[in-house]
Formats: C-alpha cells, sequence, structure tokens
C-alpha cells in the first residue's frame, strides 16, 4: 500500500472515529458540526462536516480534515487529539 494510500485511510479512519464518538455521546450531527465551527453559519457548518463524512458534491470526494478541524473535533469531544489519531491509526492498519 502506497504512503498516499495509507494517509487516506487514516483520514478516513479519523473521521469515522470522531463521528461514532460524537454519536455516542448524543451529539446530533447539525449540532456537532456547530460547535466545531461556531463562527460559521450552522448550515455551511452542518454542510461541511457532512462533506468530511461522505462525499463532497463538486468533487465527489470527502473533504480533507485540516489540523485545526482535528484539534476542535478532539476538544468537543473532550478526548485528546493524539490518543484519536493513535486509534484511527490502529484502525486504519486493520482495513489493510
Amino acid at each position: 500500500m502506497s504512503e498516499d494510500s495509507f494517509a487516506m485511510k487514516l483520514e478516513r479512519s479519523f473521521v469515522e472515529l470522531v463521528a461514532e464518538r460524537a454519536e455516542v455521546k448524543g451529539y446530533r450531527k447539525g449540532a456537532f458540526a456547530a460547535l466545531l465551527w461556531p463562527d460559521a453559519n450552522p448550515k455551511a457548518a452542518a454542510s461541511r462536516w457532512t462533506a468530511m463524512r461522505g462525499k463532497a458534491t463538486h468533487t465527489g470526494k470527502p473533504q480533507g480534515v485540516t489540523i485545526a478541524d482535528a484539534q476542535r473535533m478532539g476538544d468537543v469531544l473532550g478526548e485528546d487529539l493524539s490518543y484519536l489519531l493513535a486509534v484511527a491509526k490502529e484502525n486504519a492498519r486493520k482495513q489493510g
């Protein structure tokens, strides 16, 4: 597997992990997005989170996750970013 391929698996695994943990904590998708990007219009924030979890309408690919976004996700969940990344990395490795 190429490094680029693994990097994409890691990013997807991270987003899946964050989405699962947000759901377990009882956050609805729109409410979670509003907490991630409080300065954005709630609909724009929700669209951004949807694009990260699925496929962006204009590219057909998931929107990438910036380090700043990842840090905010960890903060909102009350979890350390490096821990979340370690779990996501292990999950990505298991995918093969």
